[in-house]
């Protein structure tokens, strides 16, 4: 990027330390590190950045932020040998405000994740140094891949344009020769961007966040291509109903009990098995604590993913282990330091078995995500959103959020429910009540993120003449609560509230598709500060939850 000539990935360092000795940049006391990213699971996607030696992980994050991966605010954290780094922490030992120099030298690799619900997780590893610093910022980019080739659908010519499908929830690619043939949703369409986080969550690429850090000379204009973004605004309208968004109905509790009949149906004495060896080898508590680790792992891995055993990779342990059991309300010390070894020893079993072949694989998987499996399962961010859930409930169970004490019993006795213990155990009711006491568990309303949501989609909705859109909205976010990953539980608040907005008026038929967007899908976008495109693709994501959320009991 200092040249702007083309460079490939394994002679990025021999380039970019040429332009770095030609480029006029300050020389440092101390050398700055060169440091390659590149996507865990498409390395077709890297970066190449330098940093001084005062840069600090904080400032490796928001550039990776910036350029490749912020769409909602998520958690993201380091991992550097056996310690984690986290987005937001203060304590020493775990916060991001420490510098690179001494942390990473010269041939250190390390990992990245961000989102710890829908994941996007990048390999580091520094490469070199050079005395050379950057001339403006702690850290600079200085090379990136050009964008990966994506055959178009239609022609196997290169894709310049993504089509995000309504009817299954996947992105479609065209040339700008096929787009229009395929008689596209202008609100659904969008250019191709250089992402690992392509179509994931609400993610867009901002060529205004992402030039921050690159070279002196560098602007927006340079990261945008105005010929395609003219391609678009001269999309033709089609038919409107084609793109009508309906909610599909989701599981009742016959078909969730179905669920765990299946798990029993597939690999019962299998497990039982299992069970029957823990308890003799390490007692009848940590039987018990094996049993529910392994049958809460399969049916989120079955119920929700809809994968058998036989079917397990490497991406859907890591996700169920990370996104599902991490959510785990409350649990006992023991299990948290338990956990991966229980399903690390449950998979060697299952494989003695003939139940799977690639136990090996699996297991280091496990392993390597157990310290972002602990501390999304102790995360502050975790208890604080969890706490708004729970009041949302509180409210409707018609307890006055005034009186503080029938509110705190409502919500105590409302974790141990959601964690399947039994809510008259006074004994247990007192162990909660101190972690609340502890700060672990919030009940004030500025940490509820749920009331917070509903209060934004009701604040918009006051300006429509419908009526039923705040009731569709509540019905939107009460299904969303009771989903068991908590989606809303992550992410940002603004993003969530405009796409149950949004998808409340695209259910009652208020907005549909046409050229450049219809006016009350751009007037969501402007209420709440956001682009369409964003809006659009929190959208699909609700829609997935939506599809697999439990009925709940009149």
């Amino acid at each position: 990027m200092l040249c702007r000539e083309p460079v490939s990935r394994r002679g990025a360092l021999r380039h970019v330390e040429g332009c770095l000795r030609s480029s006029g940049w300050p020389a440092g006391e101390k050398p700055s590190l060169i440091i390659t990213i590149q996507g865990r699971h498409d390395r077709s996607y890297w970066l190449v950045v330098l940093a001084r030696p005062d840069a600090t992980l904080e400032d490796l994050d928001s550039l990776i932020r910036d350029v490749w991966v912020e769409c909602c605010g998520h958690m993201s954290a380091f991992s550097i040998g056996k310690e984690s780094y986290l987005s937001g922490e203060d304590e020493p030992g775990t916060s991001m405000a420490i510098p690179l120099s001494g942390l990473v030298p010269p041939g250190s690799t390390f990992s990245y994740e961000y989102d710890f619900g829908s994941t996007t997780e990048l390999d580091l590893k520094v490469i070199g140094a050079i005395p050379i610093m950057p001339p403006e910022n702690p850290i600079c980019l200085i090379a990136r891949n050009n964008p990966p080739p994506f055959p178009c659908d239609a022609c196997g010519n290169q894709a310049e344009f993504s089509l995000f499908d309504d009817e299954d929830g996947t992105l479609r690619f065209f040339c700008r020769e096929c787009l229009v043939s395929a008689e596209p949703d202008p609100e659904c369409t969008e250019i191709i961007e250089n992402s690992p986080r392509t179509g994931i969550c609400g993610y867009v690429e901002d060529p205004d966040a992402a030039v921050y850090w690159y070279p002196p000379g560098w602007n927006a204009e340079d990261l945008a291509s105005p010929e395609l973004e003219r391609i678009l605004e001269k999309l033709p309208e089609f038919d409107p109903d084609d793109c009508i968004y309906t909610v599909e109905d989701p599981p009742g509790d016959a078909e969730v009990q179905a669920m765990i009949d299946a798990v029993c149906a597939d690999i019962g004495p299998e497990i039982e098995a299992f069970i029957a060896d823990e308890r003799a080898a390490h007692g009848e508590i940590y039987g018990a604590l094996a049993e529910e680790t392994v049958m809460e792992f399969y049916v989120f891995t079955y119920g929700l993913r809809g994968k058998t055993i036989r079917e397990w990779d490497a991406r859907l342990v890591r996700t169920c282990l990370i996104e599902e059991m991490a959510q785990n309300p409350i649990f006992p010390e023991e299990w948290l330091e338990n956990a991966v070894p229980i399903l690390c020893r449950f998979l060697s079993s299952m494989e003695a078995a003939g139940r799977l072949q690639n136990a090996a694989e699996l297991i280091a998987v496990l392993k390597e995500a157990e310290p972002a499996f602990r501390a999304a399962a102790t995360s502050r961010e975790k208890y604080r959103d969890l706490s708004g859930r729970i009041f949302q409930r509180a409210l409707d169970a018609g307890v006055d959020p005034e009186d503080e004490r029938a509110l705190m019993n409502f919500v105590q006795r409302e974790v141990v429910v959601m964690a399947g213990m039994d809510p008259d155990d006074a004994d247990l009711i007192e162990k909660i009540g101190n972690i609340f006491e502890g700060g672990g568990i919030a009940s004030n309303s500025g940490d509820l993120r749920v009331s917070a949501i509903v209060s934004r989609c009701e604040e918009f909705c006051a300006r429509l003449e419908d009526d039923t859109i705040p009731g569709r909205c509540g019905a939107i976010v009460g299904d969303l609560a009771a989903h068991p990953a908590a989606p809303l539980s992550r992410g940002d608040e603004l993003l969530w509230s405009a796409a149950v907005v949004y998808a409340a008026c695209r259910e009652a038929g208020l907005i549909r598709p046409g050229k450049g967007g219809t006016p009350l899908a751009r007037e969501i976008g402007s209420f709440f500060d956001l682009e369409p495109s964003s809006v659009r693709n929190k959208v699909a994501a609700l829609k997935k939850y939506l599809s697999d959320t439990p009925e709940s009991e009149d």
